[in-house]
């Protein structure tokens, strides 16, 4: 990365991106704990064995040929299948198992995108008419203000999808031929991301339109997502025997929608204003981008409403095991990107949200969420749609006490002997290999003899670069430009 970059007008998204990277990857988790990620991750695991897109037993659900295959999305599995197989030639050198490396290198990507997220969040937020004061602003706001700390540690598909949703938002905006063509490619790859991304590239259409822009430039990211959704069902026909057979029975049902929606927004359990505190000021920032952006202002309200809307109506809507709301992350970015238009003292209010964020959400840095919710299913205590209503038992507000209780654990623990086990995957506290450790990648060092003084230092010094970077972009923020926006 040349010197004349770092000092040009796109300096600040790259700074932005670079940091947030590098503390990120200091935060890495040692494994995935999930159950949707271990199956994504067999998919790529697969591949790389060269048995195709098939899956072990108990990931997956029979089809063509009797054969188990994952109803998840293929994008991300596809995405890390070299990760995968680095994992692969790690483990006949360092004979640790296949499986747990393949899910420890599959981490970085997800960190990685989730801080291109934020690069872009500033781009986006110039688009809308903010300063480069306030894009910084906003972009730090997603980051360490949102479930984007949680989530950019856990291998799910959102963060993919959050990725290529706010990608494909600013390029469209661009209006330029070549800047629409590049954000119907992130539509399609949307759609591979996971099937409710079908909805970006038609609403991206319609802002083209109602710009008055040429049709054949305004259909562009309409064709994008009509390729992601044949090749989607060129999947299918190869899992499952039919082009819109997704492995699983249609879920949605409009008489969830009310309870949903309400739910996914205001909920202590899984609401988005309890669990992303900065979003709460979109709404001024829609307001001022509304006088000179009406129309792209317009397509970000729209491909939210779109979101909330669709995942409403899911009986599941609070996604099991999720921190916040899961199915809300794609357009959280594009949310925060409004906060940067904010001026005064809106300006000041985002920045307690933000540190009000970040003491809700940095427990999950070093605790797998998924903690508290066995502790509440070891009580005997319901999870899960019971669970959103209930400030006693909401977890934004539980997850201090879990993580405390979980590092406690661990320097109790042998990692060696933890690890060493052998056995189906436990929800239960005293059964689960990630529930006794911290979940930090160097906590689980001396299984390979390194001590984790090492890995602590060197996740430390990650950590302060990766601010010094970000802050070096808030320094360049504070410098007048008469540059147009990006």
């Amino acid at each position: 990365m040349s010197v004349s970059i770092l000092r040009g007008p796109r300096s600040q998204p790259i700074l932005i991106t670079v940091g947030f990277t590098l503390i990120f990857l200091a935060l890495i988790a040692p494994g995935i704990y999930s159950v949707d990620g271990n199956a994504m991750l067999a998919v790529s695991e697969s591949l790389v064995t060269h048995r195709g897109f098939t899956v072990p037993e108990g990931m997956g659900v029979p089809g063509v040929g009797g054969r188990i295959y994952s109803h998840w999305y293929p994008l991300l599995s596809v995405l890390n299948a070299p990760f995968a197989y680095l994992a692969l030639l790690a483990s006949r050198v360092t004979h640790l198992p296949f499986h747990y490396l393949a899910g420890v290198l599959a981490l970085p990507m997800i960190g990685a995108l989730t801080a291109a997220t934020a690069g872009i969040v500033a781009l986006l937020a110039r688009r809308l008419g903010a300063t480069e004061k306030g894009a910084w602003l906003a972009a730090v706001a997603f980051c360490i203000g949102t479930v984007a700390l949680a989530y950019g540690r856990i291998f799910y598909a959102e963060p993919l999808l959050a990725f290529l949703t706010t990608a494909a938002l600013y390029f469209t905006f661009g209006d330029s031929l070549p800047d629409v063509a590049i954000g119907a490619c992130f539509a399609a790859l949307a759609m591979l991301a996971k099937p409710t991304g079908i909805m970006v590239g038609p609403i991206l259409a319609a802002y083209l339109l109602a710009k008055g822009a040429p049709i054949l430039r305004s259909i562009l990211p309409l064709a994008g997502t009509a390729i992601g959704f044949g090749l989607f069902a060129v999947f299918n026909i190869i899992r499952f025997g039919h082009p819109l057979d997704f492995g699983i029975p249609s879920p949605f049902q409009p008489s969830y929608f009310l309870s949903g929606a309400t739910g996914l927004l205001f909920s202590p359990g899984y609401g988005l204003l309890w669990y992303c505190p900065p979003v709460i000021l979109a709404v001024f920032g829609f307001s001022k981008a509304w006088k000179g952006h009406k129309f792209e202002a317009l397509a970000i309200a729209a491909v939210f409403a779109g979101f909330l809307v669709l995942h409403s109506c899911l009986p599941y809507w609070f996604a099991a095991w999720s921190w916040g709301p899961r199915y809300l992350v794609p357009v959280v970015p594009a949310l925060c990107a409004f906060t940067g238009l904010l001026e005064g003292n809106l300006r000041k209010n985002l920045v307690v949200l933000t540190l009000l964020g970040f003491a809700i959400n940095v427990p999950t840095t070093f605790c797998f969420y998924e903690r508290y919710y066995s502790e509440l299913l070891e009580q005997g205590i319901p999870t899960g749609a019971t669970l959103a209503w209930s400030f006693r038992y909401a977890p934004s507000l539980h997850e201090w006490p879990a993580a405390i209780r979980q590092v406690q654990d661990a320097e109790k623990s042998d990692v060696r002997e933890i690890f060493a086990e052998r056995g189906a995957p436990s929800r239960t506290i005293s059964g689960s290999r990630a529930l006794r450790v911290v979940a930090l990648w160097w906590w689980v060092l001396p299984i390979v003899h390194i001590p984790r003084a090492v890995g602590a230092a060197l996740s430390l010094l990650m950590v302060l670069c990766g601010c010094w970077i970000v802050f070096r972009a808030r320094n360049r923020a504070e410098v007048p430009t008469s540059r147009p926006c990006p």
